[in-house]
């Protein structure tokens, strides 16, 4: 076992010893089930004598501790008590990739883009519920450098008011807190570049007015994930989505929801956001190059849900400002980077089944062949167009992010962005696997930084040309979970 994946394993058995270790004795928050109710009426009314009374109430919560394993209906390994007061559930995912390229394509530093097969994601979680209102979660990624994803304690005192403290996703994006799994397209946008992902932290969370309106606010390291803290300074964190008409019978409105964000930190010696194609192979291309900076960050944005039978529309703008104090000549402040991006995605269900938000489309014929079931499956089209764009008024440099080693072009400022479609074909053989398609064809503001402007196996930003200024790139999946 690698030591990277130690404190994955010690976590999950630490996490089994403790639920079973409080299943045996049964330490939970009392709460009289049905039955214990019954015997108390039947006392009152004098049908059973105190005696008996005790003795069936020690019977029953004697039987609500013991301990049941199974699979239950979402296939998902379980152990738990009978009184369901704990809980344990194993799950995972796999996601197979294949990735194309253009030929003759190469990063602006010469190394050529290539056609690739990867294992994407490999996961493996373990999820429990300690008592009605402490829950975790236990998650790894076993692909090439195995780490743990999510280490999370819930202590959800309310539905209006939890807490949760440990490594998760920051409050912020409606797509990156959508899960890996059931995201519409292959990879998330390029505007996922200015998002943060999971860090270390705390963070109240909780739900008002029957769901209509969330809300999540949070304190956090700053750092990213599994990355330890240098400084005493912590970002902040929020989130709140509008669901007005959430439980109305409305069919056009009731899948309307609206989410803002935004994040501020005060990052010393750090970088900016870069901008990236999609692909996720050995040498994504791309296009802006992270900047340093130094002084304060601001993210904020907001997006949009509408879900319309089988139809979804789903859009989503992000803003980043990096401040880049005592950065300049003789120590001067240089101006802001900032980075702008946006993106709209629609999808349709041919096959008629509702669209989903965060889940899996259940097929209503589903493609089982070992079951003797040989449906179509669900048949789900998808497409997006994204931007990403970059600028300051003061230079940046796309090439390598080093403004004193020579600005792409000869100019005093190298600024860069990108646009691109995407269309892809989504195919949910049944309620547990998606085999995913999809074509995207970008273009690039600045001509020298495309994946067609250095043509030799080493570059300089010196020797970068003007070329084709658009590309493309082919991605296929096929991914399983349980």
């Amino acid at each position: 076992m690698t030591r990277a994946l130690r404190p994955v394993a010690v976590g999950v058995l630490l996490a089994t010893g403790m639920l079973l270790s409080l299943a045996r004795l049964g330490v939970a928050e009392e709460k009289p089930s049905v039955v214990e109710d019954l015997l108390d009426i039947m006392r009152k009314s004098g049908q059973i004598t105190e005696e008996q009374y005790r003795e069936m109430r020690e019977r029953v919560k004697a039987e609500g501790r013991q301990i049941q394993a199974g699979i239950d209906e979402n296939l998902r390994p379980f152990l738990r008590t009978k009184d369901g007061e704990f809980r344990l559930e194993l799950g995972g995912f796999v996601q197979a990739d294949f990735h194309a390229a253009p030929p003759n394509a190469r990063l602006l530093t010469g190394q050529e883009l290539i056609d690739n097969f990867l294992v994407r994601r490999a996961r493996l979680n373990m999820t429990g519920q300690l008592s009605k209102w402490i829950a975790f979660k236990i998650e790894g990624d076993f692909t090439t450098n195995p780490s743990l994803t999510d280490g999370y304690l819930d202590l959800n005192f309310l539905p209006e008011i939890g807490l949760r403290a440990g490594q998760y996703k920051v409050p912020f994006s409606l797509e990156e807190l959508t899960s890996d799994l059931f995201i519409d397209t292959i990879e998330r946008s390029m505007v996922n570049e200015l998002v943060p992902s999971r860090d270390v932290g705390v963070m109240l969370q909780g739900q008002l007015f029957n769901r209509v309106v969330s809300y999540a606010v949070g304190v956090f390291n700053g750092a990213g994930i599994n990355a330890s803290d240098n400084n005493n300074e912590k970002d902040i964190a929020g989130r709140l989505v509008l669901a007005p008409f959430r439980n109305m019978d409305s069919v056009l409105l009731k899948g309307l929801q609206l989410g803002i964000n935004g994040t501020y930190g005060d990052e010393d010696n750090r970088t900016s956001a870069q901008g990236r194609t999609t692909a996720r192979t050995t040498n994504r291309f791309r296009f802006f190059a992270p900047q340093a900076t130094n002084g304060n960050r601001y993210r904020y944005g907001g997006d949009l849900v509408w879900l319309l039978g089988p139809a979804s529309v789903k859009a989503e703008y992000e803003r980043q400002v990096d401040e880049r104090k005592k950065l300049g000549p003789g120590g001067s402040n240089l101006d802001d980077v900032t980075a702008t991006g946006w993106y709209v995605t629609g999808t349709f269900l041919l096959t008629g089944e509702n669209s989903v938000l965060n889940g899996p489309v259940i097929p209503r014929s589903p493609f089982l062949p070992f079951a003797g079931k040989l449906g179509p499956g669900a048949w789900e089209l998808v497409a997006r167009y994204q931007e990403l764009k970059f600028r300051s008024d003061d230079p940046v440099d796309f090439f390598d992010g080093n403004i004193n080693n020579g600005v792409p072009g000869g100019s005093s400022s190298a600024e860069n962005g990108a646009q691109a479609v995407t269309g892809g074909i989504n195919w949910y053989l049944n309620a547990r696997v998606r085999a995913m398609v999809n074509y995207t064809h970008y273009w690039y503001d600045n001509s020298l930084g495309t994946p067609y402007s250095c043509s030799q196996a080493s570059c300089s930003a010196a020797t970068l040309q003007r070329r084709q200024d658009n590309s493309w790139e082919l991605l296929t999946r096929l991914q399983v979970w349980f």
